[in-house]
């Protein structure tokens, strides 16, 4: 197999060779924005000398291809790669920059990275976002649709393209989910859930058990939970969410310091019942997260649902996802007479339009939304 293209902007190795008393050339390889690997060097007094006057050029050369250098002939994957750049250096989440880049590099660069910007119709970009949602998912279509917008938009910005062709498309509509995909939760049905996994070793072995039952008092996301460390959790009787775990691409498992909006970052006061149980845990607790691994380090919420999906395979509940939890307790919140403001704050939801479009069938940090919650309390669903 033949070793793989630079990628767009980037250079191999510098070699150094000496070719006088005090003459040094520095040489590499340097892929253009046009998609082609040309030689370059620089010369100097000494091989440091030669190495940063190439380094200085190689920097100068990705300068001048971005500044000006995008036209209609420009093809997509040179474009992609600038704004996959500039998205680097924004401000914007981790886990958003990873989830683009690696829609790019899976889906994107492949269907279009060869074609020319002059090439691109509104029908041919219509075909691959179709083509992406039958083949991979109503997910992948979407964020492709957001990260090839993105890309068109910064073509649009150097008059390579008159408009976007993206923004001319209908929304992405995903297919009917069956009842089993649309697992939901009720408060008996969560009975009969805590039930089952107490009474299944592997949930047990897992620590499903617990997971559950924090899970239906707090309604956070699965991220923001497995990122709880013991700081996060004041024995008085609150708690902050201030941060999810992600995968990082070569890295592993972090802690994202923040959380999918910045309305997630809350303290907030759960019901008695659900305090019970951390107190519990902490008191057990040989390391600083919450809600460990086998190993105690970070856990995956990849493999966390993968663990649930197991636990409740073939049952009444199978196809049930974690944000089910969200729901459930923001449904008991409402039927409790809290305000949408008073739930959205609970949930961490930056807008309440979508606790009341999607949730509902600021920062409640009293005991509002304890004691609406103090119905759930697994405690009451164990027969003495």
């Amino acid at each position: 197999m033949g070793r793989p293209p630079l990628p767009i902007g980037t250079y191999g190795k510098i070699k150094v060779y000496q070719v006088g008393a005090r003459r040094f050339r520095a040489r590499t390889r340097y892929r253009d924005y046009d998609g082609v690997t040309r030689p370059v060097e620089r010369v100097g007094t000494s091989a440091t000398g030669a190495t940063n006057n190439l380094r200085a050029a190689l920097r100068d050369r990705g300068r001048e291809t971005a500044d000006g250098e995008i036209t209609a002939d420009t093809r997509v994957a040179a474009v992609a790669e600038l704004w996959l750049r500039d998205l680097d250096e924004s401000s914007r989440a981790l886990r958003t920059k990873i989830t683009y880049r690696e829609n790019w590099e899976r889906h994107l660069r492949a269907a279009v990275g060869q074609l020319r910007l002059r090439d691109l119709r509104v029908s041919s970009v219509d075909r691959v976002i179709r083509e992406l949602r039958e083949r991979s998912g109503n997910g992948t279509a979407i964020h492709s649709k957001v990260v090839l917008s993105g890309i068109l938009g910064l073509a649009v910005r150097h008059d390579a393209l008159d408009a976007n062709p993206v923004r001319e498309l209908t929304p992405v509509r995903g297919r009917r989910r069956s009842k089993k995909e649309a697992a939901t939760l009720t408060e008996d049905s969560l009975i009969g859930l805590r039930a089952h996994l107490r009474a299944s070793p592997a949930a047990v072995r897992h620590d499903l058990v617990d997971i559950v039952d924090v899970l239906s008092g707090l309604g956070c996301r699965i991220g923001e939970l497995l990122a709880l460390d013991w700081t996060k959790v004041d024995a008085a009787g609150s708690l902050s969410i201030e941060g999810t775990v992600i995968r990082v691409p070569a890295q592993g498992l972090i802690v994202q310091a923040h959380t999918k909006s910045a309305a997630g970052m809350r303290t907030i006061t759960p019901p008695a019942w659900l305090m019970e149980i951390l107190v519990r845990r902490y008191a057990a607790a040989h390391g600083e997260w919450v809600f460990p691994s086998t190993r105690g380090t970070l856990r995956d919420p990849e493999n966390t649902r993968t663990r649930l999906r197991e636990a409740i395979a073939g049952t009444e509940w199978e196809g049930l996802h974690p944000h089910a939890f969200r729901h459930l307790v923001a449904t008991r919140l409402d039927a409790a007479g809290l305000s949408a403001r008073e739930i959205a704050d609970y949930l961490g939801h930056e807008r309440i339009s979508m606790t009341q479009d999607v949730y509902m069938s600021r920062k409640a940090n009293g005991a509002n939304a304890a004691a609406a919650l103090a119905i759930l309390d697994p405690g009451q669903s164990v027969t003495e």
